[in-house]
């Protein structure tokens, strides 16, 4: 295979061109990402003229071959989450570190979990092939003089828990969180202003049984509820207690350093902690905010209506969750767990 070269240059998007699948590279060199998204960070990045007028586009081959000449790390975590639920916080708390590498809900990797394998164009195979050289092409230093890297998460976006397995095969050893929240908060937050995935067509057929046709004539705030059903059913399915830290809301933000930090095996340094828990204190979507806790508002801001397709569609899946949380939760702090992946 011939060489590449991509040291600096970072993948931003897969798409599809000339039957075959392609990926859109910029040169960021060693220049984190900050912001709370993924694709927010690019966005910022393409204000510039620099990113504008100096690109690569090239065929998948490529980026699976750099791989292979230059690999990076592997996320050391993933975070799976059913939204609204204080995930941000956790990606946002862990990019204190100069040492560590967020990815927060990456476009990309989405592509690759969903679009993907539909499109004919790669097997699974590849997808997983893609999917650890995508995240490598990220994980890796190009100038010594760059701050050493320590440790990866990825955090995925909310309708992709069921694609779990997919991820595990990817990254066997990686370590998983599963966030969940009381489901009311979460159906009240996203009617108040709902994320795009929530708007009926925009993930397809994604209820079983029900066409494109019955979706769109469904009454939004049933909609939203039996999507987020889902959401944390998949959640509840796919909960493997070998590799999976299984958090709730009300625990934050105080288990990100006393059970996340300890679950993905990061010695994070004493100043980095000190930079972590001031961060904490700040809105994980908003840094200029201060963290405040808002499930009482958001019940109070429910209708009887919403309580009522919280408690048909989302809440048992819920109660699962927390059943599992609850079981769980001593043998997640055992010694003989923490030994279950190398």
């Amino acid at each position: 295979m011939d060489s590449v070269n991509f040291s600096g240059w970072r993948p931003i998007r897969f798409y599809i061109a000339k039957g075959q699948v392609m990926v859109d590279w910029i040169r960021l060199l060693d220049e984190p990402l900050r912001e709370p998204f993924f694709q927010h960070g690019i966005q910022s990045q393409m204000q510039r003229p620099f990113h504008l007028a100096f690109r690569r586009q090239t065929p998948l081959h490529d980026l699976l071959a750099w791989h292979e000449q230059s690999p990076g790390l592997d996320p050391s975590l993933v975070i799976f989450h059913v939204s609204r639920c204080g995930s941000t916080l956790i990606t946002q708390a862990l990019a204190e570190s100069p040492h560590h590498l967020q990815l927060s809900e990456p476009a990309p990797v989405d592509f690759l979990l969903r679009q993907a394998l539909p499109s004919g164009l790669i097997d699974k195979a590849q997808v997983v092939r893609a999917l650890r050289a995508w995240v490598s092409a990220w994980a890796q230093r190009c100038d010594s003089a760059s701050p050493r890297l320590e440790s990866v998460s990825l955090k995925l976006d909310a309708w992709n828990t069921d694609k779990a397995p997919l991820v595990a095969e990817a990254w066997p050893e990686a370590r998983w969180v599963f966030l969940a929240r009381e489901p009311l908060s979460v159906l009240v937050s996203q009617m108040r202003e709902r994320a795009f995935f929530l708007v009926p067509g925009t993930l397809g057929a994604c209820l079983d049984g029900l066409s494109l046709q019955e979706l769109a004539a469904m009454h939004p705030e049933l909609y939203c509820a039996r999507v987020l059903g889902d959401i944390y059913a998949a959640m509840a399915r796919e909960f493997d207690p070998a590799r999976t830290l299984l958090l709730d809301h009300t625990e934050l933000p105080g288990t990100i350093e006393t059970n996340v930090l300890v679950h993905m095996r990061w010695p994070m340094s004493a100043d980095d902690r000190v930079r972590m828990r001031e961060r904490i204190t700040r809105h994980g979507k908003h840094p200029h905010q201060a963290y405040v806790p808002d499930t009482e508002t958001k019940h109070s801001m429910a209708s009887d209506h919403l309580q009522s397709l919280t408690a048909q569609w989302i809440a048992p899946h819920y109660q699962r969750i927390q059943d599992l949380r609850q079981s769980h939760r001593s043998a997640t702090s055992h010694p003989l767990v923490e030994e279950a992946l190398p």
